[in-house]
């Protein structure tokens, strides 16, 4: 019998609250300029309400980009060195961070408040994790979760787009929540909900970010903030799962430089309610 995660996660219902989260967004760059000049970021995402410009970026990266989860990150993490990798490239893939930089950069560069957000698992032995976007929707004053791995949002039954912390809880109170009509992989219907399901349950025991969301600065070490559970020591669980992944894949690059960021963490668990609220920071 597999891990009953819903369980899981509702034993771990309360969260650590050491400092409010204070993210900055930086909306003023000049790679914007270059995603529109050379993708036409704004024309995509089009002129209706932040929610539909929002899904039509969505739609856009899941489209015209493949998923690949053994992708190494080698490449320079921001969304032009992975559009040019990538883009309507049928014999390569990147893999889910990836996509969520690329999608979480385009947002930006729109004028959409967004972030990148680590699904993350409690096992140390999990060479596996999850990560999404989410955007700041104005008009309904939310953040909401974008998945550019499926080309996907979730709504509880009334249809209300909810974001990473309302699934987590819905899940633990074994409440529905659906996924949107274009959920796919890869361009192929996925069948499968209930693992899918599963798999959010167990990539949703703790969060990871960043402080400063902008262009180029996901896959930069430092400034990453934690939203765990009481008594849980995301610092511990990340070393074992680095020797973990290391022991099982061998050594390289990044695994050593990201054992070198751990190591000298000191980490910054932020109150998920106050990751939650409407952004009041921006960088010009």
């Amino acid at each position: 019998m597999g891990m009953d995660y819903p369980a899981l996660l509702g034993e771990n219902q309360s969260f650590r609250s050491d400092y409010p989260a204070e993210i900055k967004y930086a909306f003023s760059c000049k790679e914007y300029e270059s995603l529109e000049k050379e993708y036409g970021i704004r024309e995509t995402a089009g002129k209706g309400s932040t929610f539909l410009q929002a899904v039509n970026l969505l739609e856009w990266v899941n489209k015209n980009i493949r998923h690949k989860g053994n992708y190494d990150n080698s490449d320079p993490q921001d969304a032009l060195h992975l559009l040019t990798l990538a883009y309507k490239k049928h014999n390569t893939g990147i893999n889910c961070l990836s996509m969520s930089i690329i999608l979480s950069e385009c947002l930006l560069a729109s004028g959409i408040y967004a972030r990148v957000v680590y699904m993350m698992p409690k096992a140390a032995d999990d060479g596996d994790n999850h990560v999404v976007a989410e955007a700041f929707i104005a008009e309904w004053n939310k953040w909401i979760m974008l998945d550019p791995t499926y080309g996907s949002y979730c709504c509880d039954s009334s249809g209300e787009v909810l974001n990473l912390y309302e699934i987590r809880k819905r899940i633990i109170n074994d409440e529905e929540y659906f996924f949107s009509d274009k959920l796919n992989y890869n361009g192929e219907t996925v069948s499968d909900l209930a693992d899918l399901k599963e798999y959010y349950a167990k990539n949703l025991f703790f969060l990871r970010s960043k402080a400063r969301q902008g262009y180029g600065m996901h896959r930069e070490y430092g400034d990453m903030v934690e939203m765990a559970p009481i008594n849980f020591d995301v610092h511990e669980r990340m070393l074992l799962n680095l020797q973990y992944r290391i022991h099982e894949y061998g050594e390289c690059d990044l695994f050593t430089d990201w054992m070198s960021y751990e190591s000298q963490l000191d980490n910054r668990y932020v109150d998920i309610e106050s990751f939650y609220e409407p952004p009041c920071d921006r960088e010009n």
